[in-house]
């Protein structure tokens, strides 16, 4: 099957306090930690992609929970899905991450090598008062004004 370069998916994997991350090896985010993700292959919805890109990124298996957002770009889209640990250990695939690991949210946020996108989302998983459109400037200062987000 074909990636769809356009359609793609970030995953937020839950296990208790704690959140998955890998270290990425390529590209604006290597070296940073993220949340794990990637490409829809030609026809899969997002919540079918979710729990494979996790399974291949990190070897752990994952549920969805829910929709957390979208990203919409004027040529793409990247759904951010929730979702509860299942099982399995959590190990670099060898290719796209270097490291994978649980980390408490807490710390997640105040690391300087988190990617910025990884901070947005974590902070509005933990945030009571959810808003449709989320404006965050700074997001919006690195990737331009072509993106909008909604959470």
């Amino acid at each position: 099957m074909k990636d769809n370069y356009s359609l793609a998916v970030g995953c937020i994997v839950r296990r208790g306090d704690k959140v998955l991350l890998v270290r990425h090896t390529y590209g604006g985010a290597a070296g940073q930690l993220l949340i794990p993700g990637g490409y829809c292959n030609e026809g899969e919805l997002p919540e079918e992609t979710a729990p494979r890109e996790v399974r291949e990124e990190t070897h752990v298996i994952a549920k969805v929970d829910a929709m957390l957002g979208i990203r919409c770009g004027r040529h793409n889209w990247y759904a951010l899905m929730l979702m509860d640990y299942v099982e399995g250990e959590p190990r670099s695939d060898e290719n796209e991450n270097s490291e994978v690991l649980f980390m408490n949210v807490n710390e997640v946020l105040e690391r300087e090598d988190v990617t910025h996108m990884t901070k947005v989302a974590l902070r509005d998983m933990l945030s009571k008062d959810r808003k449709c459109l989320y404006p965050d400037e700074e997001y919006r200062s690195v990737r331009g004004n072509d993106y909008s987000l909604y959470i």
